[in-house]
């Protein structure tokens, strides 16, 4: 696996950069192989997430401007213009706010169950991926660590040697510990970074859904329990 990094440090590059970044990998030895996949499992799960977190696909701000319309169709007497509009948008907000104006509820308390039980189903979707960040926190570091520990041996081990101290092979072993070390560290913080944003940005989404769905069906069923309150009277 050693001659992977081998040839991509002595491929030829468009740049100088390429070719000294396949220099700091190669010397990194096999352990470097597996914080890069660490890397490019953080860079995959940071990408998703943050497509998957995109406010037109979680929180549109039109979505939320009609459902606060809801009394104004209640004054117009048809919300079915409404119901179309949710149902032919893909947002999550849309999707929960269609199920909470459906009508097929017998009782607030009940839209208000089933509504918390989908919102939650829908945010765990939305969270899947991102506990591997966390995961990514730890195991970076501890293969940088690894890394840096097998570097220490081989250096040692060269120290040792019958023939003297060998320094090119030293220097080598010291290379191999101090850039483990450095990519275990490049890859941790910026996971630890999006990891914090994306639990944060899910806090956020949770809360606003709770405010917004709360108020859509404390509106949609005082404007139907009047309408129901009429029709007994006449």
């Amino acid at each position: 696996m050693n001659h992977i990094f081998l040839l991509l440090a002595d491929a030829p590059t468009a740049t100088s950069g390429l070719g000294k970044l396949g220099e700091f990998l190669a010397t990194g030895g096999y352990v470097m192989l597996f914080i890069v996949l660490c890397s490019f499992l953080a860079v995959t799960v940071i990408i998703s997430a943050w497509l998957r977190l995109r406010d037109h696909l979680v929180l549109p701000a039109s979505v939320m401007s009609q459902l606060r319309s809801l009394p104004n169709y209640a004054a117009k007497g048809d919300i079915k213009p409404l119901q179309e509009f949710l149902e032919h948008n893909e947002s999550l907000l849309a999707k929960l706010g269609a199920l909470a104006i459906s009508g097929t509820f017998s009782s607030r308390q009940e839209c208000v169950d089933t509504l918390t039980a989908r919102a939650k189903e829908e945010l765990h979707h939305l969270e899947r991926g991102i506990p591997m960040l966390e995961v990514m926190v730890t195991v970076a570091p501890l293969l940088g660590l690894l890394g840096t520990t097998a570097g220490l041996v081989g250096m040692f081990s060269a120290f040792g040697s019958e023939a003297g101290p060998d320094t090119t092979e030293v220097a080598k072993e010291i290379g191999v510990a101090l850039r483990c070390t450095i990519a275990g560290l490049f890859v941790a913080v910026p996971s630890v970074v999006a990891h914090t944003y994306f639990v944060r940005r899910l806090d956020q989404v949770a809360v606003r859904l709770e405010s917004i769905m709360h108020e859509t069906i404390q509106t949609f069923f005082a404007h139907f329990e009047v309408q129901r309150s009429s029709s007994n009277r006449n």
